[in-house]
């Protein structure tokens, strides 16, 4: 899977820009504010017609105009496809080979990315919604069915969150219309929960070999999904549900469900949240990302994308050289940095250095110059 080509209109702060790519290491290179991570952010946009960075689309819009287009040309095994997401004031609109796509579990899984930025590294020590974020993300790149079910239950949740508001405010008990939403809800968590055991129990096996490489044998990763249900059927989901009306009604929340579930992590069975020291977040964050792309790799047959926003810096020289080891040759690369000096790799020389300056690509050339 390769992007070979990106165009922006309106982006942000780039009125308009074309770009080819490089088949593995491409670098965007330029001062801080000049549109490096936004031109990071439109590859993202065009995977998940979402950004990393925020939902209120008026800020993707240049000054004064009415939209903004980005357009991508990708390879995908070997069919050549064209993308395209467009955003306006009056909402957000994607293209596959020109044809608009509704659904958003129809558009994703055509061009698959894996993103590390700075704030990843919260990922071991900050809160679960974090975790469960990244859990939801990961599968839904591969698995269409679990987008649009998890869709589905926020929907209900949602719903039934208000309804207990309801119920509370208005001193009522629990009624038939609470029992069909908790149905619903305790239906769709069967499958949801299967999903994220099947995909942690993945991540751990992949995740725990690239721990022990970069960590250099010091200590065991471990990955292991933390479910709220001991009895994971239909039946045993309802019956918690149906124990615990009066409870819900009167917190005017649904109090059990895979929303309140976690990824626990940890080292020689210490728990990570706990006791990992700063050099061994990295570390773990690092084999979660690297784990990632052999996950997708081995669930769709070739590997996503890899974009790094700053993180080089944020890394040792050892981490720095474990992750452009395990990246040589095999994955499409793009990554921000004010400045290569000082980052010595075959990687690193060998890479297309594009250089951004105020919204404008300024220069690119191979090798280091």
């Amino acid at each position: 899977m390769k992007i070979n080509h990106i165009e922006l209109k309106n982006f942000r702060n780039y009125k308009d820009c074309s770009v080819d790519f490089d088949p593995f290491i491409n670098i965007f290179i330029g001062k801080n504010a000049q549109g490096k991570t936004n031109l990071l952010e439109a590859i993202y946009i065009l995977s998940l017609s979402k950004s990393f960075k925020t939902k209120v689309i008026e800020e993707f819009i240049y000054f004064n105009e009415d939209f903004a287009k980005i357009h991508g040309r990708i390879n995908s095994h070997e069919k050549d496809i064209d993308l395209e997401v467009v955003l306006s004031k009056y909402g957000k609109k994607a293209f596959i080979n020109h044809k608009e796509i509704k659904k958003t579990s129809d558009y994703v899984g055509y061009l698959n990315v894996v993103l590390f930025i700075p704030e990843d590294l919260m990922l071991i020590k900050g809160s679960p919604r974090l975790r469960r974020k990244l859990m939801d993300m990961e599968i839904s790149k591969i698995s269409p069915i679990y987008m649009y079910n998890l869709n589905k239950y926020n929907k209900l949740l949602k719903e039934r969150n208000k309804y207990l508001k309801m119920l509370h405010e208005k001193h009522r008990r629990y009624d038939e219309y609470l029992d069909v939403l908790s149905e619903q809800m305790a239906r769709l968590q069967v499958d949801l929960i299967k999903k994220r055991i099947e995909f942690v129990d993945l991540l751990n096996d992949i995740s725990s070999t690239m721990y022990d490489y970069i960590s250099l044998h010091k200590e065991k990763l471990r990955i292991q999904y933390k479910c709220i249900y001991k009895d994971l059927s239909y039946e045993g989901i309802l019956e918690k549900y149906q124990k615990n009306y009066q409870r819900d009604i009167s917190y005017s929340q649904t109090v059990d469900g895979l929303h309140k579930d976690d990824m626990l992590m940890s080292l020689d069975d210490k728990e990570a949240v706990v006791y990992a020291s700063q050099g061994q977040q990295r570390s773990i964050v690092l084999a979660i990302k690297i784990g990632l792309l052999e996950l997708i790799k081995k669930e769709i047959g070739e590997y996503p994308i890899l974009l790094l926003d700053d993180v080089l810096s944020e890394l040792d020289d050892v981490r720095k050289t474990k992750l452009l080891n395990l990246i040589q040759g095999k994955v499409q690369t793009f990554l921000t940095s004010t400045s290569i000096d000082g980052i010595h790799h075959q990687v690193i020389d060998m890479a297309k250095k594009i250089m951004i300056e105020d919204g404008q690509v300024k220069g690119e050339n191979h090798g280091r110059k």
